[in-house]
């Protein structure tokens, strides 16, 4: 009962305040502006302004677009990968880009693919003939397709490590003799038997990606076109105005994308059940859509291909936001700098100090908070009824966040908690939990209670058998749960602006002011900064995750 009441308490009822707050003003009773009569007259303005209808395209377009690459791509890796043993060589690429934040991503994009930017560089002048940076609106462009590109770079590694995990947890090798007795192809059978199961599996972590697309604000800023911006954009803007009416206009726009978000939602779900329809009349009629060996290999090279290219795309993008940090002259079309230096460090190191320590603490405290929350959430939830709560406590990663945190927001002024270092760390845990509880719950869940009951016959009590024996062999999934809860943490931008009112920087928030309106070369220190914090939490915690797993060699965790 206790977890169950701080959840609410501190997880479930902010939320629906949050939400609550902005339904209340987009029906026009606002108190704190003298506005106290509800009316639908803002929800029908809204969609009278400028360029809505274009915004709400763009972000239902990059949202479904980005999605549907990032999945269907990880799902014919998963496919392939039973092909040639490809596992170890992805999950030691995708591991560090999944501590790359989101912002680190798109300002390394934008360097690359710009008209000035690196590629540009490489081919000219002998191929374009171009000696000054083309005019062409390539990032941002005009239909979010560089906004898609960085979303599918930083999201297909996340979908290919839950999809790597979910694929240990099956029983492939019964699948595949079930597959191969029935006549069925590597693909057509993965489709008729495998993919319902991982498809399932998987619906929560795709829900999570589809929804922040579409309310992504900080990526948008960077690679999104601004004439008109999508919806998120418009409605942080709108928030960020000192007129009354904008802030109508915000929430009734948050109004709107919490229903975008649902219709996506429900979109990519019927989409699921027709697919799955259709599979299943295919076996009922037993066509098995059988392909030539040669036409596979084809498809096979082709998928590869584009997921390597994703992935390299978001290497070079973290290299180059990283080359701009030591930029002095670099002018167009020079492959490289004609210049190194530290220049920028010298005139601007002492501005990013504090945006770093704020980082750094807010992210350690939020991660470890989380991380101590999950164990007891996880080492106690079979004596409570926590099925519900447990869905309910996902809800901030399946609401745009645009749709409740200025509600939130309005809570904490009112009750005198904006803009205070502990009500920072406590939007922080919001997001920071879910995501620990994602990652580390299926490990705990399968944890061999062997092990307790042995610890029992030697009289060992609840508690002791957790920290002496339960804890000591599930180290290394906590480990790389907190890591991942830490990388979270520093890549949250919206929450730091509306819980903290303005009052806390951190690296997120600067490299997303200076990307917008700074030098690249300010830019290019605070994205290295902003991806050296977490890769160092990674690497340092996959030092600690090799040399422990000696010492576990006898014992069989997965």
């Amino acid at each position: 009962m206790v977890m169950n009441f701080i959840a609410i308490t501190f997880v479930i009822l902010p939320v629906m305040a949050g939400l609550l707050g902005i339904f209340f003003p987009a029906f026009g009773w606002f108190p704190i502006y003298g506005k106290s009569q509800f009316t639908i007259e803002l929800i029908l303005q809204f969609l009278q302004q400028p360029g809505i209808l274009k915004s709400i395209f763009l972000s239902i377009f990059t949202a479904v677009f980005s999605t549907f690459i990032s999945y269907w791509l990880c799902i014919f890796s998963l496919i392939f990968s039973q092909k040639i043993n490809m596992h170890t060589t992805l999950k030691n690429i995708i591991v560090p880009l999944i501590s790359i934040p989101h912002i680190t991503v798109a300002i390394g994009i934008l360097f690359l693919i710009q008209p000035s930017g690196w590629i540009s560089r490489i081919i000219s002048p002998w191929f374009t003939g171009w000696h000054n940076p083309p005019n062409l609106n390539i990032a941002p462009d005009l239909y979010g397709i560089s906004l898609i590109i960085g979303l599918v770079v930083k999201e297909l590694p996340f979908l290919l490590l839950i999809g790597f995990a979910i694929i240990t947890q099956v029983n492939l090798k019964h699948y595949r003799q079930q597959i191969s007795s029935l006549g069925y192809g590597l693909i057509s059978g993965w489709f008729h038997v495998i993919h319902p199961v991982v498809a399932q599996r998987m619906r929560l972590s795709v829900l999570i990606v589809l929804c922040f697309a579409v309310s992504v604000v900080d990526m948008a800023l960077i690679l999104a076109p601004s004439t008109p911006a999508p919806l998120a954009v418009k409605i942080f803007n709108w928030y960020q105005s000192p007129y009354i009416k904008s802030q109508f206009l915000a929430a009734s726009g948050a109004v709107y994308l919490l229903l975008i978000t649902i219709f996506c939602c429900a979109f990519w779900a019927f989409c699921g059940k027709v697919f799955g329809f259709i599979f299943r009349i295919l076996s009922y009629m037993g066509c098995r859509l059988l392909i030539s060996s040669f036409v596979s290999k084809i498809f096979f090279a082709l998928i590869i291909s584009i997921v390597m290219l994703f992935l390299t795309l978001g290497i070079f993008s973290t290299v180059s936001a990283g080359v701009w940090a030591f930029v002095v002259v670099w002018q167009y079309p020079d492959f490289l700098p004609r210049k190194w230096g530290l220049s920028s460090w010298e005139l601007n190191f002492e501005v990013y100090i504090q945006p770093l320590v704020n980082t750094l603490v807010i992210g350690i405290i939020s991660s470890i908070l989380a991380l101590i929350s999950a164990v007891i959430w996880l080492e106690h939830e079979s004596r409570l009824k926590t099925k519900y709560i447990e869905m309910a406590m996902y809800l901030p990663l399946l609401l745009p966040q645009t749709g409740f945190l200025f509600g939130m927001q309005v809570l904490l002024i009112s009750l005198k908690l904006d803009g205070l270092y502990v009500t920072l760390i406590w939007a922080h845990y919001l997001f920071v939990f879910p995501y620990i509880l994602l990652s580390l719950s299926p490990t705990w869940r399968r944890w061999d209670v062997r092990y307790e009951m042995l610890g029992a016959s030697f009289g060992f009590g609840k508690l002791k058998r957790l920290f002496r024996i339960k804890i000591p062999l599930l180290l290394l999934p906590m480990v790389a749960s907190f890591t991942i809860g830490f990388s979270v943490s520093s890549a949250l931008y919206l929450p730091t602006i509306f819980a903290g009112n303005g009052s806390f920087v951190t690296l997120t928030t600067e490299a997303v002011a200076l990307a917008t309106g700074g030098s690249r070369q300010a830019a290019g220190i605070a994205a290295l900064l902003q991806m050296s914090l977490p890769l160092s939490i990674f690497l340092i915690a996959g030092l600690y995750v090799r040399v422990k797993a000696k010492n576990l060699s006898y014992f069989k965790i997965q």
